[in-house]
């Protein structure tokens, strides 16, 4: 028996364009119920508390944004390794990779929670808050702190049931977890008006809950991947950090320019476009965490075809992956440009703030046609253990060319031009994307090793 066929789905016996729209279309589905714990949080204090709440939960995204780049940072690491071992047939050493990164989440996420607690007041200072937002973004992350430990856990757990072949049932714990979110943020902002402190509950009981439901499949017969008895290793721990830092990156990013922009807005404008601007951020965010989920359905086939030495298939998802996103990228942006208004009214209720982020969202998600390439790329060489070329675009596009172009813009053509930096900063790091990409295709497209008779059979 193939070794692939022992899992859920079957990569070794599908065409590529099947085997990724099986792993892509749950995956997305699934990062898309993790944007939408905070987003559905933020429609509901927005409209049921105020804009003034809505900016608290928006100081208080980069926080998350950072401990999901952690969870990131271990996982896509460990995934890749299992990834790999599995398509070698090593599965007793995958099910000890797997489960040292879970326990070592555990561990490290109950830690940070725990001295992030105690000094919340200070954590909320230095992501942005001051005078009247500090007690609301203590109010809101303090509670959400109780429950961060579940969120890491529930996002790996998620990541290794696609790598084992279960994107289905991974897809089903997300949607049991997002539809309890609802349904709680209903109960305990709106009908019981519990604000802030009611829609961190309702996001940390969905993360546990999904948490729950995700332990139970890998408890069960079915699963290939299995908890075994295993000490977080320095040296793994290491070998998932170097591997995962690239698509970690991509994601603190979010965090990182999140915070940015906030501090720039409130230096340069005020509070009213802060709140404005708040509507733009869940949107960015949702956009970038679609194409993470799309990258994470490319990931398990390039890992497999890597321990297969199936170079060819690996040449063809990244192409097929590329132009999938450009599609969608489009499609965002027109969908932005004309429905932007709409989009802003689920969030805010005035209508000059309505109108203020619909004209900055016309701008600002430009970047959206750029930004898939990079996020694609970044993963596709992250997936090839190549985390320098992996490193170089998170880098470009999360870091250094945000700050820069934050710094300069503003002082030289005005506040208004604060909405262009992520526009120009994805632009320059497309060209660098396409340049280590076509590199690397122009050297491997044709180049098909030999398959192992031991690893096909």
């Amino acid at each position: 028996m193939g070794v692939a066929s022992t899992s859920g789905i079957d990569i070794s016996n599908q065409s590529i364009g099947k085997a990724l729209f099986k792993f892509a279309v749950p995956s997305t589905l699934a990062v898309w119920v993790f944007a939408m714990y905070t987003m559905v949080d933020g429609m509901f204090v927005g409209r049921g508390v105020g804009p003034e709440a809505l900016a608290a939960v928006n100081l208080s995204m980069p926080f998350i944004n950072i401990m999901f780049a952690i969870s990131i940072l271990i996982t896509i690491g460990a995934g890749t390794i299992v990834g790999k071992l599995k398509g070698e047939g090593k599965q007793g050493q995958a099910n000890r990779i797997f489960s040292s990164a879970i326990y070592f989440l555990a561990g490290f996420g109950a830690l940070v929670c725990f001295i992030a607690y105690l000094s919340v007041d200070q954590v909320a200072y230095m992501l942005g808050a001051r005078g009247e937002l500090i007690p609301m973004v203590s109010e809101y992350l303090g509670t959400l702190l109780f429950f961060q430990t579940f969120y890491l856990m529930a996002y790996s757990m998620e990541v290794f049931a696609k790598i084992d072949g279960f994107p289905q049932r991974e897809l089903a714990a997300i949607l049991c977890a997002a539809v309890t979110n609802i349904v709680l943020d209903y109960i305990l902002v709106i009908h019981m008006g519990w604000g802030l402190r009611g829609a961190a509950i309702a996001t940390g009981s969905a993360q546990m809950l999904q948490m729950t439901l995700l332990i139970f499949h890998f408890k069960s017969r079915s699963s290939n991947l299995r908890f075994v008895r295993a000490m977080p290793d320095l040296q793994n721990i290491k070998r998932f950090v170097k591997i995962g830092t690239p698509d970690s990156i991509t994601e603190m990013s979010a965090g990182f320019v999140l915070m940015a922009f906030n501090n720039a807005i409130l230096f340069h404008m005020g509070t009213p476009e802060l709140s404005a601007f708040s509507v733009i951020g869940y949107i960015n965010n949702f956009m970038l965490i679609t194409f993470i989920g799309l990258t994470q359905g490319m990931q398990p086939i390039v890992t497999f075809s890597r321990g297969r030495k199936d170079t060819r298939s690996m040449c063809q998802v990244a192409v097929l992956t590329v132009k999938v996103v450009l599609v969608i990228s489009a499609l965002a942006y027109a969908g932005v440009y004309v429905y932007g208004d709409n989009l802003a009214r689920l969030f805010l209720e005035d209508p000059e703030l309505v109108y203020m982020s619909h004209q900055a969202m016309k701008v600002f998600c430009l970047g959206f046609i750029f930004l898939g390439v990079n996020v694609v790329v970044s993963g596709f060489f992250t997936a090839l253990e190549s985390p320098k070329k992996a490193g170089v675009i998170s880098l470009l596009r999360g870091f250094i060319l945000v700050m820069l172009l934050l710094l300069v813009l503003p002082n030289v053509f005005g506040p208004e031009s604060i909405w262009w930096v992520t526009a120009g900063a994805e632009l320059v790091t497309v060209l660098v994307s396409i340049r280590l990409l076509g590199r690397w295709l122009k050297l491997n497209a044709h180049k098909v090793l030999p398959i192992d008779p031991a690893v096909a059979n």
